[in-house]
């Protein structure tokens, strides 16, 4: 399964993290730099984040998030490498009903969150059935698919917390929301180069499952916790 990448625009995050933290007082120069730093469990890894409150019902904030997990199985004469790579880098502006409120309402951009990839080898003998054509190992080689989301999509969400300055240090965030976007799904084998009719079953199965897969994944779901200390 896979994705194809766009280009990622790193002016955008240049300048919105310029923006805060320019906007930012100088950590000691006071108690009502309304700003913060956090660290954040997530649906999209482990990570660290800066937010700055700009008015009295708006913040804004950067961060970032990564986990990484792979494995190896052997089935039917076949063993399978996966990984799965939970990344994603976010510039997120928060909207809060009331003046300073904790309570928000989320809307930014996020990188690509997710990237799954997964290799198969012959390990003695065995054949594989691409888009209902039969292939035996020789001819795939070695046999990878890939899934991901695009490089940038829109996030929206909801949640508690907030860079506000207030009497406690420390304080838990919660966040829940979506990036919004459908995977994309690719699969290629080292044999297609010299085999046309692999390369079109490939790119024909390929197809179907990314359909398959679109029809109940149409976001990737994200749901955070954390702990901030206020500057």
């Amino acid at each position: 399964m896979t994705h194809h990448v766009e280009r990622f625009r790193p002016a955008l995050w240049c300048g919105v993290a310029a923006m805060l933290l320019s906007s930012a007082p100088l950590l000691g120069q006071g108690s009502h730099a309304d700003a913060s730093i956090a660290v954040r469990a997530a649906t999209t890894g482990f990570g660290a984040e800066v937010a700055k409150l700009i008015a009295g019902h708006f913040d804004v904030r950067v961060g970032g998030t990564l986990y990484t997990w792979s494995t190896t199985k052997s089935q039917s004469d076949i063993t399978y490498d996966a990984s799965l790579k939970l990344h994603t880098f976010e510039a997120l502006c928060d909207l809060s009903p009331g003046r300073r409120g904790s309570f928000h309402f989320t809307a930014g951009l996020a990188t690509n969150p997710l990237t799954i990839t997964a290799s198969g080898l012959p390990t003695t003998s065995g054949t594989f059935k691409i888009n209902g054509t039969q292939y035996t190992t020789s001819q795939v080689g070695t046999l990878t698919a890939q899934g991901k989301f695009r490089s940038v999509r829109p996030y929206l969400g909801l949640g508690f917390g907030t860079p506000a300055n207030d009497h406690r240090a420390a304080k838990l965030l919660f966040d829940i929301g979506a990036i919004l976007g459908k995977p994309s799904i690719t699969l290629t084998a080292s044999g297609a180069a010299s085999n046309p009719q692999l390369a079109a079953d490939l790119q024909a199965q390929a197809a179907q499952t990314e359909h398959d897969v679109r029809k109940f994944l149409k976001a990737y779901p994200v749901m955070s916790l954390g702990l901030a200390y206020r500057l």
